[in-house]
């Protein structure tokens, strides 16, 4: 990967980041940009002699050693959606940083706070806010595909966050969790406890979970035809009215694809309904749920 699409720069505006050689896993180099300035060093060291600055001197001969061992720089964003000023402020902040680590020896794995960092506001909706490259370009713009590609099925798309389950700990998500459609805490989030109609319930042929904020599929399951087909779970609401609740986590298999249309490893986004339009957008649809294919 050598570029950023145009979808994915207008939402990472200015961005700071590290270059880390695969070869001993060490940080050399810590930068800010906007669009594609994280690729360039790699372009740099092709074309450029430096000679006469140290700095870009070790930087590009640590990138020659990589490309030498017939390896790519490993490149991460450390956070995004920043203004020219604030990326200059988080990168004097992070240098000076490392350079405690380094120089003081610090150990940081017993952070406590470590799941406690705040948003910006160009973050909000994203489901991942640092990472590898390739990783923060599938999160924030996942490839779209047409429902219509898909034949008539009944589908039931599910909302799904990574949040902490109010009742069950064991579908407690974290983000890392939604790019492994096989997680044990997102097959529970996907399957169930759903109210909806007996005729829904006997005719769902696929469950699939949707990250709102990007439209991105996480999960896929095919309800097995067999019977019983689900659990009922019987409930009552805070008024007093009795409901059913169906669950079909003991009656499905995951799904990498659905009629040919490849949905993981790599990430897409179904277009053209509910949850997002026919431009790819995601829609600000309340529902937890929504159904495609039923009459």
């Amino acid at each position: 990967m050598n570029r950023f699409t145009e979808e994915v720069i207008t939402q990472l505006r200015y961005y700071v980041y590290i270059l880390v050689n695969p070869i001993d896993h060490t940080v050399f180099y810590i930068g800010k940009g906007t669009k594609n300035r994280v690729f360039a060093h790699e372009l740099d060291y092709l074309k450029t002699d430096f000679s006469n600055d140290l700095v870009e001197k070790q930087k590009l001969n640590e990138i020659k050693t990589i490309h030498s061992n017939g390896m790519e720089v490993e490149k991460y964003i450390l956070t995004f959606g920043l203004s020219e000023d604030e990326a200059f402020h988080v990168e004097n902040a992070v240098i000076n940083f490392c350079k405690l680590i380094d120089e003081q020896k610090l150990n940081v794995k017993k952070l406590t706070n470590i799941m406690s960092g705040h948003r910006s506001d160009g973050q909000k909706e994203a489901l991942q806010t640092f990472g590898r490259v390739e990783l923060l370009q599938d999160a924030l713009s996942p490839k779209p595909v047409d429902i219509n590609q898909l034949n008539s099925h009944k589908i039931m798309f599910v909302k799904i966050k990574p949040t902490k389950d109010k009742s069950d700990s064991s579908k407690d998500l974290k983000a890392e969790e939604m790019y492994n459609p096989v997680s044990e805490a997102l097959k529970k989030r996907t399957l169930g406890d759903w109210v909806m109609s007996l005729d829904k319930a006997n005719s769902i042929e696929y469950i699939l979970g949707v990250y709102p904020g990007s439209g991105m599929i996480v999960s896929a399951f095919k309800i097995i035809k067999d019977s019983p087909r689900y659990e009922v779970l019987h409930s009552t609401t805070k008024s007093g009215r009795k409901q059913k609740r169906y669950n079909f986590y003991q009656y499905a298999e995951p799904l990498t694809e659905i009629d040919g249309i490849q949905l993981f490893p790599d990430h897409i986004k179904l277009t053209n309904y509910q949850y997002v339009n026919s431009s790819g957008v995601p829609c600000n649809v309340q529902s937890e749920r929504v159904y495609v294919g039923f009459d």
